[in-house]
């Protein structure tokens, strides 16, 4: 595996992305829409745990950025699938750069679009909906780049198992759906049926909204919430993994332009 040829594929991606940049800028307003939608409802699920004095957005801005960056992970595996809808998937194979050179450059832009994408939903939270975190927001930012790394792992897993584009993007759209909602996205989890609530340790969301729960309410520090970073990295490496055993680059795939 090779950096340089790594960051050719990266710049290519970064060029291919700047052609069409409206997903990104959809899939950052519309967090900031819903926040504002769900503000009452948000405030009062918390004054029932017992937070009076907090918005409604120490429950949505965080639930927000986990729930539409799941909803992002197609624009990843769209990268993959319309190489091959493009006839050039072949011709990447065929330059100097490796499948790892491909891979790490297609994902690498992909870490750093959604981390940004992120951080503006967090940024456009503190400033118009006064998101305020009572804890580190180093450890804020630690566990947002730990869910990202799980995000990018997560897309690469679904190219490497589905042969087609809809496929990929209907099963990472459903899934993420799923894993955001009962992770407590749009609600806590101590509001849902114990048996949801036991179902969600299964969602690295959980693990991460956890995190950003305490982050946000409760004085927590890096300390506190290493092992939640800890369970997301773990979930990162099993779709690292699986992505290991089952991608292949001469693999027919379906994508569409």
């Amino acid at each position: 595996m090779s950096l340089s040829r790594s960051l050719c594929v990266a710049r290519t991606t970064v060029e291919l992305l700047a052609r069409d940049p409206m997903p990104s800028v959809i899939m950052t307003a519309m967090p900031l829409i819903m926040i504002a939608l769900l503000d009452p409802s948000a405030k009062a699920q918390l004054a029932a745990q017992g937070y009076v004095a907090v918005s409604g957005a120490a429950q949505n801005v965080p639930g927000m950025a986990v729930l539409f960056a799941f909803l992002s992970v197609e624009q990843t595996t769209t990268l993959f699938y319309r190489e091959h809808a493009w006839g050039t998937w072949d011709r990447l194979r065929a330059s100097p750069a490796s499948t790892a050179d491909i891979i790490l450059g297609k994902v690498g832009v992909r870490l750093v679009v959604q981390l940004i994408q992120t951080t503006c939903v967090f940024g456009a939270g503190a400033v118009l909906f006064r998101y305020r975190p009572t804890g580190s927001v180093c450890a804020i930012a630690l566990v947002m780049l730990a869910f990202t790394v799980m995000l990018v792992a997560f897309a690469v897993m679904l190219v490497s198992v589905c042969a087609t584009m809809d496929q990929a993007n209907t099963i990472g759209m459903l899934g993420g759906m799923v894993m955001a909602g009962i992770g407590g996205a749009l609600a806590p989890v101590s509001s849902f049926p114990r048996w949801v609530g036991d179902l969600a340790h299964c969602s690295p969301a959980y693990w991460t909204l956890d995190a950003l729960h305490r982050l946000t309410l409760e004085h927590a520090d890096m300390l506190d919430v290493a092992p939640a970073i800890g369970m997301i990295l773990l979930f990162a490496m099993v779709f690292a993994l699986v992505s290991g055993l089952c991608f292949r680059a001469n693999a027919d795939k379906v994508g569409t332009t």
